[in-house]
């Protein structure tokens, strides 16, 4: 099974390297269920930093962090030192770029000058009820 799943993992990096991200992202995440099962930090992890690195390259930044994140105690695991110190880079590298994101949207946010305050409560029944009523002038 581990040549299998090791075969999936390569085959996947074929298919990221043509451009292929959707069975990329397939494969490596069969493998990684089955690198999981079978308890190999190492692959494990090399998984996860391919999924990362789409992630962030389609924008999901966060999803990218919480990924490389993950991997890095497999690599400790595995004495993988040098990938340990390639993840903690890309960590440092994104988590400046996601405060920086942040940021933009706060200012978007203050530029749109949402009022800010507490919501009052719709009372349910009175909305239930003219649901009801809307329902049954449809039907007539």
């Amino acid at each position: 099974m581990l040549g299998i799943h090791k075969a999936l993992q390569f085959v996947g990096d074929v298919h990221l390297m043509q451009s292929d991200e959707v069975t990329a992202v397939n494969l490596f995440t069969i493998a990684l269920e089955g690198f999981t099962e079978m308890d190999v930090h190492r692959s494990r992890a090399e998984c996860m930093i391919r999924l990362g690195d789409i992630a962030k390259k389609n924008g999901d930044l966060l999803k990218a962090l919480e990924l490389w994140e993950t991997a890095r105690p497999l690599f400790e695991c595995s004495s993988q030192t040098k990938k340990v110190q390639d993840i903690n880079e890309r960590v440092s590298g994104m988590s400046e770029k996601v405060k920086e994101e942040n940021r933009k949207n706060l200012a978007r946010l203050a530029e749109l000058n949402v009022p800010t305050g507490k919501v009052e409560e719709v009372d349910g029944d009175t909305e239930e009820l003219e649901l009801e009523e809307e329902a049954e002038l449809i039907v007539a």
